[in-house]
């Protein structure tokens, strides 16, 4: 594609793609990062695509050098300007990481966390004195890296009479809901204050203030309408959630405030200022005393064998550190990272240590994979490290995938399988997501708004186009399941301001037996060709309806030891294995 920056033409590819979402797509130019907006097919696209290029032009000068500001327009060759140049963030990751506990355990510590909010606390109350409103607010605009908040999106942001136009559901003030954001400027500063507190209360509980499960008030949008929030005690937590305890009474006075009564005063920063205890049961908080230990006593311990109903469950495995990586062989096996000794499920001891926020990890028996930010890629045969290779990389994460019978890492535009050394086909460089199970594996890059997603089997060379598999919106998430004969594909988008849920059923031969558009968050399961979710209200199971996957069955008993962070593993005996956070539990249905 020829862009023009200041009359000189630059060349930017997909290669070179960070992201792309529904308006635009981003792209790295060297030290810089270049936006370039979606032609306009439609009248009301065009009218928001017409007053972004008019902001652009009259962009508030001087902003906080954390604020990605455009630093010059893009232009085609017929001089229209169709993007603009902004500073880049190398090495960032955006603050929907800081929700998903799995993730932030061990990579940032609670005093971290408060210490990155209030340096975005002062960027928030910097643009304000300028009379600029972040209005899109939400935790994929704004990233971290190095312990420092950053803004991107600039362009949506409201200032003078020019509006921002949309807003992200999650964040946006329940006050605003039903109001068209594109015909004048409807956000102030109180909704800035509504988006960061949510930002920081998931960022700090892992959870949604209007997440959870109620009885009468059944999605996240019902109960922010109805200032229903996380904290009333009709509301069940998920099991990955930190429990709201933890935090000191007048931090969650503020929250109930904002949340319950639509406070939108400039947010104390004094609330911030939170001293974390670890205490000996295991509880971080900041409180005087541990709310579990005052609550329960110090000698009480976790149960080994739990009921509910139907369900019996059982602890596998439970760490005070983090369990990084877990698979079904021939039996359950899984690595833990505690105190940064990495230990495998006999005990065995892999000596490394982890560096960087962005791993990937395999297990193909007594073999362990462990693969890093930098594409370094380790096999560990018990505890003696038995080979090196290198591998590309998807931003900033490895590419690579394990089972016992395949391990597969990129090579530059090549997929490599590693046991044999031989070339299974040829992806995008930068832009490749791939997972395997025994038999099958399954993969997608995604780049100019086309989708290539393919099949590799096991054993053999080459890569099994698949047709009907394609997505508007910008991805958050992906994840691919197995079983001996199908693979389950869920991929998670922001479409337009709401996070939208798709799933694909395929078989062996690359056909697509059922797909799904909408519905929960939540890992998932392959049985035979059966679909299990892990949903913040319990097991789901899904069945092919006339090619639409719709739920089937729910199990409310499983809800008290499942939550929608949860992998779940099948095992032979037809028990499940939930992996979570910090533990591993055995389910079994009556």
């Amino acid at each position: 594609m020829d862009v023009f920056l200041s009359g000189k033409r630059v060349k930017v590819s997909d290669t070179d793609l960070l992201g792309e979402g529904g308006e635009a797509r981003v792209y790295k130019l060297g030290t810089t990062a270049l936006k370039l907006f979606h032609p306009a097919h439609d009248p009301l696209t065009q009218r928001v695509l017409d007053q972004k290029l008019l902001k652009l032009a009259n962009f508030p000068k001087s902003l906080p050098a954390a604020v990605m500001s455009p630093s010059g327009l893009a232009t085609d060759k017929g001089g229209r300007v169709i993007g603009y140049q902004m500073p880049l963030v190398p090495g960032a990751d955006d603050f929907g990481r800081l929700a998903q506990r799995k993730w932030r355990l061990g990579v940032l510590s609670n005093g971290g966390l408060t210490s990155l909010f209030l340096s975005l606390h002062g960027l928030v109350e910097q643009l304000h004195a300028a009379r600029v409103v972040i209005g899109d607010f939400n935790d994929g605009n704004v990233l971290f890296a190095s312990g420092k908040p950053y803004l991107i999106d600039a362009d949506s942001m409201q200032f003078g009479g020019y509006a921002c136009p949309v807003g992200h559901e999650r964040f946006l003030d329940p006050r605003l809901y039903g109001v068209d954001l594109s015909t004048a400027p409807r956000f102030d500063d109180g909704t800035d204050w509504y988006a960061f507190a949510v930002l920081l209360f998931q960022s700090l509980l892992a959870v949604h203030p209007f997440g959870g499960t109620h009885a009468k008030l059944p999605t996240l949008l019902r109960r922010a309408e109805a200032r229903h929030s996380l904290m009333q005690s009709d509301v069940v937590v998920p099991r990955l959630a930190v429990p709201p305890k933890v935090l000191p009474d007048d931090l969650l006075h503020w929250f109930l405030a904002v949340f319950e009564k639509d406070a939108r005063q400039t947010f104390p920063a004094s609330l911030l200022q939170l001293a974390w205890t670890k205490c000996a049961c295991g509880v971080e908080h900041a409180r005087a005393v541990c709310p579990e230990c005052r609550t329960l006593g110090p000698l009480v311990t976790r149960q080994v064998m739990r009921s509910n109903g139907r369900c019996t469950a059982r602890t596998a495995f439970e760490t005070s550190g983090r369990v990084l990586h877990a698979a079904m062989q021939g039996g359950l096996r899984y690595l833990a990272e505690e105190n940064g000794t990495l230990r495998r499920e006999d005990g065995t001891v892999i000596s490394t240590t982890l560096t960087g926020a962005h791993h990937r990890f395999g297990l193909a028996g007594a073999a362990t994979w462990i693969a890093d930010g930098e594409g370094h890629v380790e096999k560990w045969q018990g505890d003696r490290l038995v080979e090196r290779a290198q591998t590309g990389l998807r931003g900033l994460w490895p590419v690579l995938a394990t089972s016992t019978s395949a391990t597969y890492r990129q090579e530059q535009a090549w997929l490599i399988e590693q046991q044999s050394g031989a070339r299974i086909g040829q992806v995008l460089e930068g832009q490749t997501w791939l997972w395997t199970g025994e038999r099958l594996g399954l993969g997608f890059y995604r780049a100019g708004g086309l989708t290539v997603s393919f099949l590799t089997r096991v054993g053999k060379s080459g890569l099994k186009q698949l047709a009907g598999i394609t997505w508007t919106g910008r991805i958050l998430d992906a994840d691919a399941v197995f079983d001996a004969k199908h693979v389950l594909l869920t991929v998670v988008c922001d479409d337009g301001g709401k996070d939208v849920v798709h799933r694909w059923l395929i078989d062996e031969a690359g056909a697509v037996l059922a797909k799904t558009s909408g519905g929960v968050r939540g890992h998932a399961a392959l049985l035979a060709g059966r679909v299990v979710l892990a949903t913040d209200a319990g097991l789901v199971a899904m069945k092919n309806d006339s090619g639409i996957l719709i739920e089937a069955m729910q199990f409310p008993d499983t809800q008290p030891f499942v939550s929608a962070g949860d992998e779940i593993l099948p095992n032979a005996d037809g028990s499940l294995f939930i992996v979570g956070a910090r533990d591993i539990t055995q389910l079994t249905l009556t």
